[in-house]
């Protein structure tokens, strides 16, 4: 068997070992900047396991649905800085009821009671422009706000 038949083959099993990996209810996918309501709506979303696409900058961490994740820089450790008009752009990461950390994922106190993903401590966000797979065009925006890689 050749090099490109076996590695053709291992990204299938991969493939199909993830999709069996995937409970298929996530919360929703609609941007904030679709919404009618004033208030942000949150991405709430279970990470098990983690989920990675290729993009134009390389290989980035998204959430089930395959939205790109970023952090804030203005963020600290375990605590979400980013509510109102920024949680209106970049929809924070809500985790479920049930999330338990695990590996480096871990979960921030939100207020209002509120859990957030995080990764190595720094919450996790989505970004509203961001409208389709792979997108990345929050790297870098306003030199505060990163994809996690």
């Amino acid at each position: 068997m050749t090099i490109l038949k076996i590695a053709a083959l291992s990204s299938l099993i991969m493939t199909v070992a993830l999709a069996g990996c995937s409970s298929g209810t996530y919360g929703p996918t609609q941007h904030a900047d679709q919404m009618s309501k004033a208030e942000y709506q949150p991405h709430n979303s279970d990470y098990v396991p983690n989920y990675r696409t290729s993009t134009s900058i390389g290989s980035v961490m998204t959430t089930p649905d395959g939205s790109t994740v970023y952090t804030f820089d203005k963020d600290q450790l375990g605590k979400s800085n980013c509510y109102a008009d920024c949680a209106r752009k970049w929809p924070p990461v809500i985790a479920t009821d049930t999330s338990q950390p695990y590996g480096r994922m871990t979960l921030a106190d939100r207020d209002g009671g509120e859990r957030q993903w995080a990764y190595d401590g720094k919450p996790l966000y989505t970004y509203a422009e961001d409208n389709m797979h792979g997108d990345v065009k929050g790297e870098n925006a306003g030199n505060v706000w990163h994809v996690v890689r």
